[in-house]
């Protein structure tokens, strides 16, 4: 390639870059109501409507009616299905379009409002719980979007939005110099190749620009509620890639159609000659000689690959096709690129035995080792020795105190989680691994039968239960069952060909349902990640015990499991560490035939449970006997729906020290098991602490 063809085929790629910017612009986001289609496509990913979703309950439950925080998973479960509805979907495009004039003609910011929140969110809650309508604030307008004018990747779209006007005629300028930047060269067929180096380059350029302008616009989405900085970059990528995603496509097309020009003239250059080609690729797949090891391989490949495009398998397919779509364009650009230059030596290429023995060695060694790793990681990992302990659950004074001398902060229906998806009416804000993370020690959790019906909700098993509508109306209040019939229809009414899981809910799975099995794997999950910490479980059993030793055994905790001996003297953190056995299971009920999974109340007594927490009934016996060595106060307000304000109130530090004190003068022992509601809006983890220290009066 003579330096005017390289000069010629370097301008084509910058213009072949911004042209396609400045067409996508044109064509995608610079008529409003383009823009706003593009809007739409970014709600229908969920990881927008998560954040669209939590925007709205920050609005209407913390910053408006805190005292709606207990119901936020019902909240939430409102606005997403509102989300998923023509009506929102309306309004989104109507908002988009009165941003867009600001975005493409204004410099300053552009802040995305919904103002018709209320009106559409009122009707959604109305169906379930009125009373929770009727405390929806009448003038909430969250923000769900904001586009920086200063931002960089805005800039630069305001710049293609500038250059529009001339996109087609930058593309058409662009592809006559690459032609011109051929056809003056001596050598066409390498002057062809060295133009699909440069197309290919200049696309991988635009991909580069692309991906940088990505990052800066993820990295400026902050956390929003309880959402993650990851939930959050997930959903500004998602809003990215239904924006100026499809561009990103353009560029890659662009780098592999330059990639097959590259291709195409070095095949021509070879002297390839296509049917032979294409007979070897067929006998490739089809016949020929080959190997033993690898004529069997290869027919097992070729029958699982026709099965898959049977099955209708899209991967597979998707995958089939573009390498044979692959083959013709390169085999077409040589035939094209064949008759506009000399031809050059053909070269040859033998693939030996040998090679193919080798290079089936290296897998089979790779798959060796990976099974070797994954044999070698799996179980719990060994305890420390009891010399390097130095800390036991976070404190080193902890250490040689027995388990019955230590305050563990607890968590009642620790299951039920206000931003996990699913719980209404929850008695926690966070699920059990930040309750975990934050220094809960002790879990309160109640596992029940459940079947999965046709709608994806979970149906509670009242029957297998041993129970009814009427006991647990009796149980929880009217308004509570009201409330799970609202959401899933009459109780007791399971599908006959459902399949029975354990779930752990509060008395109804319609309230609210997580499985068992995924509570116990983050349980282990922690423990595995954190080897100096002694947790408490226990279990308000609806099931059989055996069925719930085996969720245990299942999620490979039994190494954790500790066994307490009645009668004698509870281990220290210490000894419960450098055995391994840290993790102390008990059942409110009789327990199991598991020798870990212990009857509660042989080794604690507790408070009543109910709503006067101040009064001189409140440190009562309630379950077990003076002489059990663990003390649990149950200190939260027994209501329909739980109050997160209220439960914050009676859970300060001086309303705790307080009953503390008065149930230790009542009952001749300290608590040290002390569960609370929304733990997080509480002193309990600081008083909890103090109190190990020996720091509180």
């Amino acid at each position: 390639m003579t330096r005017a063809s390289f000069a010629l085929s370097v301008i084509a790629s910058l213009l072949l870059i911004v042209g396609l910017a400045a067409t996508y612009v044109r064509i995608e986001l610079a008529e409003p109501e383009a823009f706003a289609d593009r809007s739409v496509d970014a709600l229908r990913s969920d990881e927008v409507r998560a954040v669209i979703a939590e925007q709205v309950a920050v609005e209407v439950l913390e910053e408006r009616s805190p005292q709606l925080v207990a119901s936020r998973p019902l909240v939430l479960a409102a606005v997403e299905a509102l989300l998923e509805t023509d009506s929102f979907e309306r309004v989104l495009r109507s908002t988009a379009i009165n941003a867009h004039d600001v975005l493409f003609r204004d410099d300053s910011d552009v802040v995305v409002e919904l103002q018709e929140a209320r009106g559409l969110l009122v009707p959604a809650i109305e169906s379930i719980s009125p009373e929770l309508a009727h405390d929806i604030p009448e003038d909430i307008s969250p923000q769900i979007a904001e586009i920086r004018g200063s931002d960089a990747a805005t800039s630069a779209v305001r710049v293609a939005d500038g250059a529009r006007a001339v996109s087609w005629p930058l593309l058409l300028v662009a592809l006559v110099m690459f032609g011109l930047a051929i056809w003056r060269a001596p050598d066409r067929r390498r002057a062809a190749a060295g133009a699909g180096l440069l197309i290919s380059a200049g696309a991988a350029a635009g991909l580069a620009a692309m991906a940088g302008l990505r990052a800066e616009a993820i990295a400026d989405a902050g956390r929003v509620g309880l959402l993650s900085d990851e939930d959050a970059h997930a959903a500004a990528g998602a809003t990215w890639s239904a924006l100026v995603g499809a561009l990103e496509d353009w560029y890659l097309a662009t780098a592999i159609a330059g990639l097959a020009i590259v291709g195409g003239a070095l095949l021509a250059e070879a002297r390839v000659d296509r049917a032979a080609a294409l007979r070897r690729v067929t006998q490739t797949l089809a016949g020929g000689r080959l190997p033993r090891a690898v004529s069997v391989l290869r027919g097992l490949a070729l029958a699982a690959l026709g099965a898959l495009i049977l099955l209708r398998v899209e991967p597979a397919a998707k995958a089939a096709l573009f390498v044979l779509g692959g083959m013709f364009v390169l085999l077409g650009l040589a035939e094209a690129l064949t008759t506009i230059g000399r031809p050059g030596p053909r070269p040859r290429s033998r693939v030996s035995r040998r090679q193919l023995l080798a290079a089936g060695g290296v897998l089979a060694l790779a798959a060796a080792g990976g099974a070797t790793v994954a044999i070698v990681g799996s179980g719990a990992p060994s305890p420390p020795p009891e010399d390097e302990i130095v800390a036991c659950n976070g404190l080193p004074e902890l250490c040689d105190r027995r388990l019955d001398q230590v305050v563990l902060a607890g968590t009642h229906n620790s299951m039920s989680a206000a931003d996990r998806p699913g719980w209404f009416f929850a008695n926690q804000t966070r699920p059990i691994p930040e309750q975990l993370r934050d220094g809960i020690r002790l879990l309160m959790i109640d596992p029940h039968y459940g079947i999965v019906d046709s709608q994806g909700r979970v149906r509670t098993e009242l029957s297998a239960e041993g129970t009814n509508r009427n006991r647990v109306a009796r149980r929880l209040g009217p308004g509570a069952v009201e409330a799970a019939e609202g959401l899933a229809g009459r109780l007791g009414l399971v599908p006959t060909d459902g399949e029975r899981e354990i779930f752990l809910c509060h008395t109804l799975c319609e309230l609210g349902a997580e499985r068992m099995s995924s509570t116990l794997d983050e349980i282990r999950g922690f423990l595995e990640g954190n080897q100096s910490e002694v947790l408490i479980v226990l279990t308000e059993s609806s099931v059989a015990p055996d069925e719930v030793e085996r969720e245990f055994e299942r999620a490979d905790l039994e190494p954790y499991l500790a066994t307490l001996e009645r009668d004698a003297p509870l281990p220290t953190l210490r000894e419960m560490i450098a055995s391994g056995r840290r993790l102390l299971v008990l059942d409110e009920r009789d327990g199991g035939d598991a020798p870990w999974y212990q009857p509660a109340f042989v080794f604690i007594h507790d408070t009543r449970i109910g709503s006067l927490l101040r009064s001189e009934t409140a440190c009562d016996p309630n379950r077990g006997t003076p002489g059990s060595p663990l003390f649990l106060m149950n200190h939260w307000l027994d209501r329909f729906p739980p109050p997160p304000a209220e439960n914050g109130a009676v859970a300060d530090r001086a309303s705790l020290l307080e009953r503390l004190r008065s149930c230790r003068t009542a009952r001749g022992q300290r608590p040290n098991l002390i569960a609370v509601d929304f733990y997080e809006g509480s002193d309990l983890m600081e008083t909890a602490r103090e109190l190990n220290r020996g720091l509180a009066p």
